[in-house]
């Protein structure tokens, strides 16, 4: 796959780790530093443009099978319906891999991605989707939630996973988590916006009763695991500004839910 040099550009000044050593192995050591057990490898987007593959994700999981969840990328667009199906049954049945993703950057809604969403359903996995600003090479109107609103109207029975809160739409996106108890809401890459972004988001989640459907993700390299994980074991909203502006508290049983439980449930895994 050829790389998009708008993507990697912006990846190069946008990045928070910097990749002197293998990704894989700086990935880890992030990891075990902020005491991370498990993490999801998402596959390649075919409309991104960088040099991921399914290949690279299958050699980690097989490589470290006790940290590493696989999420495959498809394109039904080049491959068409019958290998699309294949491709996700063999990811499931043979591989191991817990979901396929992440898809941004197209039109979702196209007749020839709904063999991925039935497949999603028959194999019970979810499905990762790109909300909010893209990469440079992908169009914004592909990154909005009534998409996502859509999508989830089509297929009630399909698991979706909205990265990174949808920001800046996060109001929209949340208003889709409330419509349809099918979408859960992925905090990945908030802290690389704005460092009190993803206090604000689990605020409104714990206000709305969301809290079993949102997920820790960091969207290394952009944001390290490691700080974010730890930020979000500790965050709290004081308990003066709660009674001051009517806001709802962050538990302790919340951040379990966002940095454990829910990827437990939703992905199925037996730890």
């Amino acid at each position: 796959m050829v790389s998009d040099p708008r993507n990697l550009r912006f990846m190069e000044r946008e990045s928070a780790m910097l990749l002197d050593a293998p990704a894989e192995k700086t990935l880890l050591e992030r990891m075990d530093a902020g005491g991370i057990a498990m993490a999801c490898l998402m596959g390649p987007n075919p409309h991104e443009g960088t040099t991921v593959t399914n290949a690279d994700v299958l050699r980690l999981v097989e490589l470290y099978p006790s940290r590493f969840v696989g999420f495959l990328g498809v394109d039904p667009s080049r491959d068409g319906p019958s290998r699309t199906q294949a491709d996700i049954e063999r990811a499931v049945d043979h591989w191991g891999f817990r979901g396929v993703g992440e898809i941004g950057g197209c039109d979702f809604l196209a007749p020839e991605w709904g063999i991925v969403f039935e497949t999603c359903i028959q194999k019970q996995i979810p499905v990762l989707v790109h909300m909010g600003v893209p990469l440079p090479s992908m169009l914004l109107k592909y990154g909005h939630p009534f998409l996502l609103d859509e999508l989830a109207h089509r297929y009630p029975d399909l698991a979706i996973i909205a990265a990174h809160s949808g920001a800046p739409w996060i109001m929209e996106t949340l208003a889709v988590l409330v419509r349809h108890p099918n979408v859960y809401l992925d905090i990945s890459t908030l802290p690389a916006i704005h460092e009190e972004l993803a206090r604000i988001v689990l605020t409104l989640c714990a206000g709305r009763g969301l809290e079993d459907r949102v997920l820790f993700g960091s969207d290394f390299p952009v944001v390290d695991p490691c700080s974010y994980a730890t930020a979000v074991s500790k965050l709290t909203v004081p308990a003066s500004i709660r009674w001051v502006m009517s806001m709802p508290s962050i538990s302790a049983s919340f951040r379990q839910k966002i940095l454990e439980e829910n990827a437990i449930r939703l992905l199925r895994l037996d730890l």
